[in-house]
């Protein structure tokens, strides 16, 4: 079926070759790294793992501290690690607390509304052991009952870093391994409670954890990932891979990511109704924006004033 050419295209015969520039350069260098990442480990699918974390890179280093005045987004490379010993960027997993709250209010809301197709998992407690060998025991409680217990690794692990003008994110994808603890070998590193909502799509899991760990002082953390959790659906068992499918996931996984990201742009005040007569015209602007990238989800979905 062919696509359908929004109306308000100037020169609709060329749409599909200037389709091409509307797209940031970045969505498709990731989605050719996750793609090769997933054809690399047949063997391996039904314990794949691909998530993004919200965070901030931090650049040492005198030549590279420029990154951190770019303003267009851009995918860190790992050579600029090896090209001086001085150099290297960090990535501080987690956000601000205030921020955290915004995005969660405005999930919590787009959840409730009719159409949104967004289930909300009830909140689950965590005990977890940190260990040097990279193992994770965690004891998971629901309602103050335990309900699991589970012993994990992550094994061939290969993280996108993506720059973003200070809204950044990593993307991580690994195997995620059941293991065992031993007693010998296995020291324990930290100890970290974690308090974690969760919201599930179609294809993606968004959680959202305050932890703190041992190692931090017990500081209060503010995390929020998207985990592709259900993917596999995709992969397991298939005698070949709909890499076209896959790639169209991989293209909303990366949406959604810069989707929450949203929430905290100036323009965020979109998502509270009874403020709509209040807006600018620059951010009416901004809101046709959003909605022109991510289509009208916003829009058809935002209740109406009373």
């Amino acid at each position: 079926m062919r696509e359908k050419i929004p109306s308000n295209v100037i020169i609709k015969t060329s749409y599909d070759k200037t389709k091409q520039l509307l797209k940031p350069r970045y969505f498709d260098e990731i989605i050719d790294q996750i793609v090769q990442y997933i054809k690399e480990h047949p063997q391996h699918y039904e314990d794949l793992e691909i998530e993004a974390k919200l965070g901030k890179f931090e650049f040492k280093g005198d030549h590279v501290k420029v990154l951190d005045k770019i303003n267009e987004t851009f995918i860190i490379h790992d050579n600029i690690k090896t090209s001086n010993p001085n150099t290297k960027f960090i990535f501080n997993a987690g956000i601000l607390s205030k921020d955290f709250y915004l995005i969660w209010s405005a999930l919590d809301k787009e959840s409730k509304l009719n159409g949104a197709n967004i289930e909300c998992i009830k909140p689950q407690t965590y005990k977890d052991i940190i260990y040097s060998t990279n193992k994770r025991q965690s004891s998971i409680y629901l309602d103050g009952n335990k309900i699991k217990e589970e012993i994990i690794r992550k094994e061939n692990k290969k993280n996108i870093n993506v720059r973003n003008g200070g809204y950044d994110f990593r993307i991580t994808c690994s195997e995620e391994i059941e293991t065992e603890i031993d007693e010998e070998k296995d020291i324990k590193e930290s100890e970290r409670d974690k308090f974690r909502v969760s919201y599930q799509l179609s294809y993606y899991r968004v959680d959202l954890t305050i932890s703190k760990d041992s190692k931090n002082n017990n500081e209060l953390a503010y995390e929020i990932e998207i985990e592709l959790n259900k993917l596999k659906t995709e992969l397991v068992g298939k005698k070949k891979l709909d890499e076209a499918k896959i790639r169209t996931i991989l293209d909303r996984f990366i949406q959604n990511i810069m989707n929450l990201y949203s929430v905290l742009l100036p323009e965020a005040i979109y998502f509270n109704s009874k403020h709509d007569e209040e807006l600018s015209y620059n951010n009416h602007l901004a809101q046709e924006e959003i909605q022109s990238r991510y289509g009208n989800y916003f829009k058809n979905n935002l209740p109406k004033n009373k």
